[in-house]
């Protein structure tokens, strides 16, 4: 008995063992076929030879928000429709099949007799892929499979359905080159390729057996592992401001047959990038969004570089607004090269210098400063301001900022003086957008922010918040002392031109020359402005690039960029009419009547006549009276949804169309 019971543990023992060989020879062998590419070969050979294979299930790619949560960009669900007529019971066939194929011809519009035709000859020759019809919708998709035999599903009625993920912007070209696109593993532009590991989810498997024609099928099995949808990304893009960027900058560059430009509108108080719109010219004329030349076109900026160069110099303490220089008659040999300026200004303070935008001011000063220790000047530039450094912001293919080294081969005693007023140097408006904002900002310079939010199932995963780059860009005296410069540009200097007393704003103007050691074409030129607005609480800072304008148009800062800023100054000031109504008790001059603001007798029972009427005060008046009111455009009322003199509705809901007629 003993002896029995030891022959059955035994026995027990040796299969046991045996089995626990036998599952780790097969675990062996599972990880040899994930890692051995040899057996991997091998395996897909075999489930080629056998017609069956394991497929990706794309993952349902996250979507791109507006900062509002307005949509930008989404994958959108298409569908392709066919049939294995082999698995369609043949029961339902001769029940339904008039009635199939009158349903698909009413929805795909070709004759029933054709829908009929194919799907029998498909059955009579046990065809198992038969397409029908290509990329339905979701609610196309739902019709379908109620009609008759394919209400039965794959086994019973042979429905297969196919589906693809298409990623669709709703905002087209306005932003196309800062959304982005992702193509394979190597090409990632824009938001989509910085944010792609986040967006695209994990894509799921399934097994699939091949079809007649090169095509395959899924299985239903329990080994399908599903796909995980991405998350999606709140960008900090205004859809009204991006508009109008958009639309003006494309009107100017139209205007003054420019090659190319750029311009950015950036929150001041949290360096969220609001607006970005690139456009090129192209061999046609027209303008499209391909290069994103605001984040990787690296240039010399021009005389957009004197606030940076006069700031340096008020916080050195060596000068003061009111310190005079001697300008001369717009021409100076300084080192051994001649320096100009448009006229001849004489005697300048340092806050006429920049309203002034003179070179030889701007290069009198630093130089006096720094010329025999140009290093101490650099230190502020690069050590402070970081004006050397990349900004490292979401958006791919920042270019590399280049300012010059005083220990480099490249620097001579004329360097100091050109970098002042906008030379041998190269910045991408970006970046000098970013010390335009930290002056706006009261000296804090923040880091540009493209994007808010994370978020996964409507659920917030992460937020960001604004990045500081440089604590104190300056004293609080003499930052303070900047803005009031570039407020005074604005309104007396070289941007009064679009000067406006209800609307307060601040900047400076550029026109700087393009590949001027070139011999064989005429000069060119690079117009651009760079500001804030309002003076008193600034709002957006912006930055206005053009790049080469036809000589025969205008090549100025003020008239070819510095539209473009005023049109989205007015969007601001329209938009948000409250904040800056004009005071009752402004004067304006002498020499005019008194203006009375503008205003709706709410007495009357009938819509005024609002042609011409200026748009930034209509609005608010409408508003006042309880209107919901859409507008298009900048400027005047050009035309009105609600004829003049009609009875007020009671739905009172009016669209206007602004343009500066």
């Amino acid at each position: 008995m003993i002896k029995s019971k030891k022959e059955i543990l035994l026995k027990a023992y040796a299969i046991g063992l045996l089995l626990v060989i036998m599952s780790v020879g097969i675990v062996y062998k599972l990880i040899n076929l994930q890692t051995d590419p040899e057996q991997r070969e091998k395996l897909e050979s075999f489930t080629q030879r056998t017609n069956f294979r394991e497929a990706i299930i794309p993952a349902q790619r996250g979507n791109l928000y507006a900062s509002d949560g307005s949509l930008l960009a989404t994958s959108v669900r298409h569908y392709d429709i066919a049939i294995d007529a082999k698995a369609m019971r043949q029961e339902l066939v001769d029940q339904h099949l008039n009635a199939l194929a009158d349903s698909l011809s009413k929805m795909f519009g070709k004759d029933s007799k054709h829908y009929a035709k194919i799907i029998l000859n498909a059955k009579h020759n046990e065809k198992q892929y038969l397409r029908l019809a290509r990329n339905l919708n979701f609610r196309q998709l739902n019709r379908v499979k109620k009609f008759p035999i394919f209400d039965q599903g794959q086994i019973k009625g042979g429905f297969i359905v196919e589906d693809k993920l298409i990623r669709e912007r709703s905002v087209k070209d306005i932003g196309a080159r800062t959304l982005g696109y992702v193509k394979g593993d190597s090409i990632k532009v824009g938001l989509e390729g910085a944010y792609n590991d986040l967006l695209s989810g994990h894509d799921g498997r399934r097994l699939e057996q091949r079809m007649g024609g090169g095509n395959w099928r899924p299985i239903s099995v329990s080994t399908e592992v599903d796909a995980e949808e991405g998350m999606d990304v709140v960008t900090t893009i205004d859809i009204g401001l991006q508009n109008v960027a958009y639309n003006t900058l494309y009107q100017q560059l139209t205007d003054y047959e420019a090659h190319h430009g750029c311009v950015i509108v950036m929150e001041v108080k949290t360096g969220e990038i609001k607006a970005i719109a690139n456009l090129t010219r192209l061999d046609d004329g027209n303008y499209a969004d391909i290069q994103n030349f605001a984040v990787g076109e690296a240039s010399e900026p021009g005389s957009t570089i004197k606030t940076i160069s006069l700031l340096a110099a008020l916080d050195s303490g060596k000068v003061d607004t009111a310190t005079t220089v001697a300008t001369h008659g717009g021409r100076m040999r300084l080192f051994g090269r001649t320096i100009s300026d448009s006229y001849g200004y004489g005697e300048l303070t340092v806050k006429q210098i920049l309203e002034k935008s003179s070179n030889i001011g701007t290069a009198k000063v630093v130089t006096d400063i720094w010329q025999q220790e140009p290093e101490d000047f650099m230190d502020i530039i690069n050590g402070r301001w970081k004006l050397n450094q990349k900004l490292d912001v979401d958006i791919p293919g920042e270019a590399e900022p280049y300012i010059p080294d005083p220990d480099g081969k490249s620097w001579s005693k004329q360097t100091l003086s050109s970098f002042s007023f906008g030379y041998e140097s190269k910045l991408t408006p970006l970046q000098l957008l970013t010390f335009y904002n930290g002056v706006a900002n009261n000296g804090i310079m923040l880091k540009p922010l493209f994007v808010k939010q994370i978020r996964k199932h409507g659920d917030i995963v992460k937020e960001f918040q604004p990045v500081v780059r440089v604590k104190k860009m300056a004293a609080d005296s003499t930052i303070k002392k900047m803005q009031a410069m570039l407020a005074g540009t604005v309104k007396t200097g070289t941007g009064r031109a679009f000067y406006n007393e209800h609307y307060s704003a601040a900047g400076k103007t550029g026109t700087a020359r393009v590949e001027y050691w070139r011999k064989d074409i005429p000069i060119q030129y690079r117009a651009s402005f760079a500001g804030y607005f309002p003076v008193e609480d600034p709002k957006y800072s912006v930055i206005v690039v053009v790049h080469k304008p036809s000589r025969t148009k205008g090549i100025y800062g003020s008239t070819v960029a510095g539209p473009v800023f005023q049109a989205l100054m007015e969007h601001v000031y329209v938009s948000t009419p409250k904040p800056y109504l004009i005071p009752d008790t402004l004067q304006l001059k002498t020499t005019y009547a008194a203006k009375k603001p503008f205003n709706i007798n709410s007495n009357k029972k009938t819509i005024p006549n609002l042609l011409g009427k200026k748009g930034y005060e209509v609005i608010p008046a409408l508003e006042n009276l309880g209107f919901e009111v859409t507008y298009t455009g900048v400027g005047k009322v050009k035309s009105q949804s609600i004829e003049p003199g009609s009875a007020l509705p009671k739905v009172k809901k009016i669209h206007l169309e602004l343009d500066n007629i």
